[in-house]
């Protein structure tokens, strides 16, 4: 069977079985608040055949490359086991819902914490999920994501206890990554007196962190591709938060930008 949302790009294969008697979502935002398919709560990992986390140490850097190998047939046998059908419509193409735009940290891995299978999320992430609109890295993804594969949703996703959020709030030099860094400063300097009336360091760099996310949604809302796609076929862009001590991810309220027809690119507005 194909999971929830994975569609079938080979018209070749035999349709999946029907499904259970309550359809399966079809919607990302119900499919990303859905439960998770049950798993064994201990003993032996499914996709790893390793012992699960929780009773098992992490994987250790000590560890040889032939361990990730082997990691990675006990996970790809399980998921064709499950998902017969995967694998075989990925071999030609790709058509996922979501363009996701996070942080470099291990920790955030998306496809993880979405719950998600290949093929389902195109992915961009770089340190502190800054969107500068001169990177050409994050503009050749989002535009290919936004005119080739047509996505439904695009999501910026930051994180709490992030280390490029937690370097911009300080005042120490560090050389190139200062550059990358400034990003999240111009963030912090436009957000000044709220930050400074947070006299509690963490909480601080909490809220900097989501006045960051907030900032760049803006800057992909500031798009001509994603405005034009927003109008002709409802593409929508949202921040996310996601905390690393529990695993959930919470949906930002991103207040509107009044000035995203400045950027609109086939408005016939004049200029003001």
């Amino acid at each position: 069977m194909l999971h929830p949302l994975q569609t079938q790009h080979n018209k070749t294969m035999p349709p999946p079985p029907p499904p259970p008697a309550k359809t399966q979502p079809e919607r990302v935002e119900e499919t990303l608040s859905s439960t998770p398919p049950n798993e064994a709560v201990a003993g032996i990992d499914p996709l790893t055949g390793l012992p699960k986390r929780g009773n098992k140490r992490a994987f250790a850097s000590e560890d040889p490359i032939e361990a990730l190998l082997t990691r990675n047939e006990h996970w790809s046998s399980s998921v064709s086991k499950k998902y017969p059908e995967l694998f075989p419509s990925l071999a030609s193409t790709q058509k996922p819902q979501i363009l996701w735009f996070g942080c470099s940290d291990s920790r955030v891995p998306e496809t993880t914490i979405l719950n998600l299978l290949p093929g389902e999320v195109f992915v961009h992430r770089n340190i502190a999920n800054c969107l500068p609109p001169n990177d050409l890295s994050s503009l050749s993804v989002l535009q290919y994501a936004v005119e080739v594969l047509q996505v439904k949703h695009i999501i910026v996703c930051g994180h709490y206890g992030c280390g490029g959020v937690a370097a911009a709030c300080a005042q120490n030099k560090l050389g190139l990554l200062d550059v990358w860094l400034k990003n999240i400063r111009d963030v912090r300097a436009k957000h000044m007196p709220e930050l400074e009336n947070i006299k509690n360091q963490e909480l601080r760099v909490r809220r900097l962190v989501e006045l960051h996310t907030k900032e760049q949604v803006h800057n992909v809302l500031h798009n001509a591709n994603v405005i034009d796609a927003m109008k002709e076929r409802g593409l929508k862009v949202h921040g996310f938060v996601y905390d690393v001590a529990n695993g959930k991810i919470r949906k930002l309220e991103v207040p509107d930008d009044h000035s995203t027809e400045i950027y609109d690119l086939n408005s016939d507005k004049p200029l003001h």
